[in-house]
């Protein structure tokens, strides 16, 4: 089985919710990539299951990902977005995911001007709810949000936390990357998973991107594979890095040894996602 864990699809129609929000906090896509052209995607790479993420282009109106997974049963599970500033934001979660999602991503690293909100008070009824109704919290974040991170996932032990794109690791540091050790640190929390994505925007160097490598070396090390998943960002990663490239690059790790990247391409999402 092989599941891609973090793929981005859009319309750009005028069906509400299908359009980008005005105060986005990235660039608005010039063109649609809607599911359809995802399916043909996976069909040619032999990608059995996906799970969506909501682009951040559209806010907080995750209809678009509830349309997906309803229209191709089985294919898809998908992550949403929730405003982490919003008081009211555990009705939003009980909202969306009696609506059929299975999660939610949030963005600590799109705050900088605002002191570090991921371990606040504020943040306990949202994690509850998490909790409460099985919601998977899906963190984009720097390796210096680990921290707050680890608190809040102690707090709430029941909610299952993912970290994207390895953490988001300096990979000009030298070993033993001493700021990439408190993402390294969440990996004494059972409740939190990581997932290798991002590597070719992460790395300075081309393909294979080896500068990348030991820090997944000690992702395996700390948090087992298990723990750990494959996501490529597409469709970004499909028009810069094809996804045979992508593919590529994780199988070619030479960390895995065994039925290894059989869990992390499959098992270990099929489990947390409920494929």
């Amino acid at each position: 089985m092989l599941i891609d864990t973090h793929v981005h699809v859009w319309p750009l129609d005028d069906a509400p919710g299908h359009r980008p929000v005005t105060d986005a906090k990235v660039g608005h896509p010039k063109e649609a990539a809607p599911v359809e052209w995802l399916l043909e995607d996976m069909a040619e790479s032999g990608i059995d299951h996906c799970v969506l993420v909501q682009s951040s282009a559209f806010g907080w109106d995750n209809r678009y990902m509830v349309e997906c997974v309803e229209a191709y049963p089985g294919r898809f599970k998908a992550i949403g977005l929730v405003d982490p500033l919003d008081a009211n934001n555990s009705d939003q979660i009980w909202y969306w995911m009696n609506r059929g999602l299975s999660g939610f991503r949030l963005h600590p690293l799109y705050y900088p001007e605002l002191p570090v909100w991921v371990d606040s008070k504020q943040q306990d009824r949202l994690w509850k709810a998490a909790a409460d109704t099985g919601a998977i919290l899906q963190f984009h974040m720097h390796p210096h949000h680990a921290d707050p991170l680890r608190r809040m996932a102690s707090r709430h032990p029941k909610v299952r936390v993912v970290v994207d794109h390895i953490g988001k690791p300096d990979v000009t540091e030298a070993p033993p990357y001493p700021s990439f050790e408190p993402v390294l640190k969440l990996a004494d929390l059972p409740n939190v998973w990581v997932k290798i994505g991002d590597y070719q925007i992460a790395s300075k160097e081309e393909f294979p991107w080896r500068d990348t490598w030991p820090l997944v070396a000690l992702l395996k090390e700390r948090f087992g594979v298990g723990r750990m998943m494959w996501g490529t960002g597409y469709p970004r990663t499909a028009r810069l890095v094809p996804l045979e490239k992508a593919l590529g690059y994780v199988r070619g790790l030479p960390c895995w040894h065994g039925d290894d990247l059989d869990q992390v391409l499959g098992e270990t999402p099929r489990k947390l996602f409920d494929f």
